[in-house]
């Protein structure tokens, strides 16, 4: 996996102020506070600079310490919550953004979207990690080859202070052929004329091409491996990429299908134009793809609404049947980051079943006849598996269920769905379901039903969970 952060090592200064005060939500980043409040100590307020002055003292593949007290100020445009970010946040003023290589994870914390922050320079380094411009502290582990490396997390009060909350980041609107052209400039111009490298960018108009739909972000194996998906747009403009990594929280999300917007913090890496999102709700690709149809989805559910350790009694927009027909055992709420799932366990049931069956059913899904096609994906995980025993968990499809508590006396079928079983420990990573063909009720009503089931107690141990629920079709 190509690691956006740097490996981090040591450095310190001190805590000045923290300046606080709430901002109008529909300021810019780049406009100063509704009151303004200048910092307390005057060494801040007298050396701002702006974040390209600061840029221009690197030169790409060097190395530069930073004497002069220069401040810098932006707001927090990227951060780490989802994971596809790591242990770095940008920030950016009205002249551009710069990465910050912060040895901690959690970062957003204290260090949201939308915050204010200052930070004070002198005696940090600049360099760059394959011409994405970063500041840190000096790794000198090796002195014949001095690096950058991350501030510790025990000096983050001495260079960052922080101000005000839920300023508003406005996104740069830019092409893909602008993003392509900035990421082919030469390396001497990019601290003086890269003006978007770690800025929120928007992109209008543009989708996936046509090889990397179906998939889903990134690599959700063991190896957690970064995937790089490519953009284009009805010109057929190439060259841009959307890069997801394997740790972050929608990895084994699918990729949406049509075209739309997109938003992200522009990296380039080499000559490469890449995109980071912070969340795939920087993603709205809901128009028709150019020159063809779009998937129109017809179910969706990420269980947005819920919350950790509490039944379920409905879902995001749809009203679902969570029905504990035999053993008494409901599924519940689990959050994790961005990631919302409704998950089942007999652990610690009242009364310790042996034999359970847990339904989670849909509202009534109409497949109309004029689709073509149409799918099924989910993600899943499973855990605590005792030497391979466990719970057997299962997607299944009905025309016939009328709603009632006894679901097992309606017909079902089970659908071929890739689902993960016999894991010992948890977190597992989250597996996709593939695209589960749904042909065969094309013109149908149909429901469909997660169920949790265990025929003993050596197998109510176990736990399973599920969201991101999208039913598609063209």
């Amino acid at each position: 996996m190509k690691n956006k952060g740097l490996l981090l090592t040591a450095s310190s200064l001190l805590v000045l102020f923290a300046t606080i005060i709430t901002m109008s939500c529909n300021k810019k980043f780049d406009e100063p506070p509704a009151t303004p409040v200048a910092p307390v100590d005057t060494s801040i307020s007298n050396n701002i600079v702006s974040i390209k002055t600061l840029k221009s003292l690197h030169t790409i593949g060097g190395l530069e310490q930073i004497s002069k007290n220069y401040v810098i100020s932006g707001v927090v445009g990227g951060s780490d919550e989802s994971g596809n970010l790591y242990k770095v946040i940008t920030i950016q003023d009205s002249t551009g953004g710069i990465t910050l290589t912060l040895d901690r994870s959690g970062l957003y914390n204290d260090y949201p979207i939308g915050r204010k922050l200052y930070i004070k320079c002198q005696g940090l380094y600049i360099s760059d990690y394959n011409h994405n411009i970063q500041l840190g502290v000096l790794d000198n582990t090796v002195p014949s080859n001095p690096a950058l490396t991350s501030i510790p997390s025990s000096l983050f009060d001495n260079y960052i202070i922080k101000g005000t909350l839920g300023n508003t980041v406005t996104p740069k609107i830019v092409t893909l052929s602008q993003l392509k052209s900035m990421a082919g400039i030469s390396a001497a111009s990019i601290p003086s004329k890269d003006t978007l490298q770690s800025t929120l960018i928007q992109l209008n108009n543009v989708e996936l091409n046509s090889t990397d739909v179906g998939y889903v972000y990134a690599d959700t194996s063991s190896a957690k491996k970064s995937v790089s998906r490519n953009l284009t747009d009805c010109i057929g403009t190439t060259g841009v990429v959307l890069y997801s990594s394997g740790y972050a929280s929608f990895a084994g999300f699918p990729v949406p299908t049509g075209k739309g917007t997109l938003l992200g913090i522009f990296t380039p890496y080499k000559t490469t134009a890449e995109i980071e999102i912070r969340d795939t709700s920087d993603v709205q690709f809901n128009d028709i793809r150019c020159g063809a149809a779009v998937a129109k989805t017809l179910f969706s559910e990420t269980f947005a609404g819920i919350t950790t350790a509490t039944t379920i009694t409905s879902g995001t927009d749809n009203v679902w049947q969570n029905i504990a027909e035999v053993g008494g055992v409901s599924f519940q709420g689990y959050v994790s980051g961005s990631s919302h799932y409704a998950t089942a366990s007999g652990y610690g049931a009242a009364g310790s079943p042996s034999v359970i069956a847990s339904w989670m059913i849909t509202p009534t899904i109409t497949i109309p006849s004029t689709i073509t096609s149409p799918t099924l994906t989910f993600v899943s995980n499973d855990a605590y598996f005792t030497g391979g025993v466990g719970a057997t968990f299962q997607v299944l499809v009905s025309t016939n269920y009328n709603g009632s508590s006894t679901p097992s006396k309606s017909t079902w079928t089970v659908l071929p769905a890739t689902i993960p079983s016999g894991d010992a420990t948890f977190p597992k990573t989250t597996t996709s379901s593939g695209a589960v063909d749904l042909s065969a009720y094309i013109g149908k009503t149909i429901y469909l039903a997660w169920r949790y089931t265990t025929t003993s107690a050596a197998q109510t141990g176990s736990k399973y969970e599920f969201g991101n629920v999208q039913v598609v079709g063209y």
